[in-house]
């Protein structure tokens, strides 16, 4: 009952903005933003970096470790040009400088304004921050700054029916509010900047304006932690990982096939098979039949594990002693535990989709995408028995988090 009163006002705002109104305001606000004013070049830039999720609660998903690779990469990178501030905003408070990565460093925790010239970078996936403060960030930009986001899917939009209400509401009223405020977007995939463009032409009427770009994502997880001296940490692993076991990373939820690869497997099974499955991902919507499933059958503590609390650090033991990693998502802007895998020297099998083909010469192997039960347990058996027989070559990403934070800062100076 709390989240239907207080996303309320976002709900009539959706009904009162529906089909035409919307293309029309988002075409009336873009017209209103004002040209980018570039201060001298002698003065340093200021690059506000929107990390209001993550430094109230760091969830450990992949949209989480990709913030804190980033934001550590650009912080790093932090040329003479650009004066870094970490920003975060809440119920509370709207957007305001913080102190994050280096506990150090104090700062003053002053409200975000800009300057001509200064950035706003939307790293985060700050749903209701960006729409509840979308009159300060409307201020930042007729100040003479600009404002750039970072898009990892447009599912919620596309395939709302694998997401909650509330999220799907949340979601359009985040895109809504960018639309009408964002220079330019920065996406993780060829395949999210399409799926970009053909959103924001049949939802806004928008086909130009705006700009695009695509940024590499690296795979090193050690990249992404927040101390990056407790990569050496010896983390246990929680079970015993001399015993072989595929892998699946990712949260529960619809979207991402578990409940495909679970059926594949105790197929499997009930033919002997002695390969373990291990889940790594925490419980998402909509899966309580799927939660039940794993938790009541007859392999689950044995052949079959599911956590749903597990740590970067532990997390990247995991991939290291895992023979191979399965990826059955339905759709995805990108898919950051495929080249987390590959990036740890190990096999693949995917759903065969045009956003994992693109990895092929990698060596990633795939299972058809509408396979039964049994065809993609034969497409596990076979991988399988391939990787035991003579291996499976593996190519590593070339791509790294120092080569995406290059990339970002090239495209938004």
């Amino acid at each position: 009952m709390k989240a239907f009163w207080r996303l309320l006002p976002c709900r009539i705002e959706q009904a009162a903005t529906a089909g035409p109104v919307r293309k029309l305001r988002a075409r009336l606000q873009r017209s209103r933003l004002i040209s980018r004013s570039v201060r001298p070049l002698t003065e340093t830039r200021r690059l506000f970096i929107d990390i209001s999720v993550i430094s109230r609660h760091d969830a450990g998903t992949g949209i989480q470790r990709v913030v804190r690779a980033l934001a550590r990469s650009l912080n790093e990178e932090n040329p003479d040009q650009w004066d870094i501030c970490f920003v975060a905003a809440d119920r509370r408070r709207p957007y305001h400088v913080i102190t994050w990565l280096d506990a150090s460093k104090i700062v003053s925790p002053v409200e975000m304004s800009a300057k001509p010239g200064d950035i706003f970078l939307g790293l985060d996936f700050s749903l209701d921050t960006i729409w509840r403060y979308r009159d300060q960030l409307t201020r930042f930009q007729r100040s003479g700054g600009s404002l750039w986001f970072l898009i990892y899917d447009l599912l919620p939009v596309e395939r709302p029916e694998w997401f909650s209400p509330n999220n799907v509401l949340r979601y359009k009223a985040w895109l809504d509010t960018m639309v009408g405020l964002a220079e330019g977007f920065l996406c993780i995939s060829d395949q999210t900047e399409e799926d970009l463009r053909r959103v924001l032409t049949a939802r806004y009427g928008l086909q130009d304006g705006y700009r695009t770009s695509v940024v590499p994502m690296g795979h090193d997880i050690r990249e992404s932690l927040l101390d990056p001296a407790s990569a050496g940490c010896d983390i246990p692993v929680r079970f015993n990982t001399r015993s072989p076991f595929f892998l699946m990373v990712g949260t529960l939820e619809p979207r991402k096939g578990h409940a495909d690869i679970l059926a594949a497997f105790s197929e499997l099974w009930r033919h002997g098979a002695g390969d373990r499955l291990v889940l790594v991902g925490r419980m998402g919507w909509a899966v309580e039949e799927l939660r039940d499933a794993i938790r009541t059958h007859p392999e689950h503590g044995g052949k079959l594990l599911w956590f749903d609390d597990v740590g970067d650090l532990e997390l990247e033991r995991i991939y290291q002693a895992c023979q191979g990693v399965i990826i059955a998502s339905h759709a995805e802007g990108f898919g950051l535990p495929l080249i987390e895998a590959l990036g740890h020297d190990k096999p693949v099998l995917a759903r065969d989709l045009s956003i994992f083909r693109i990895h092929e010469r990698l060596g990633v192997h795939y299972f058809p995408s509408d396979g039964s039960a049994t065809q993609i347990g034969a497409c596990i058996a076979q991988w399988a028995e391939h990787i035991q027989r003579d291996g499976v070559q593996v190519i590593r990403p070339n791509a790294n988090w120092k080569l995406s934070a290059q990339v970002i800062l090239a495209v938004i100076d």
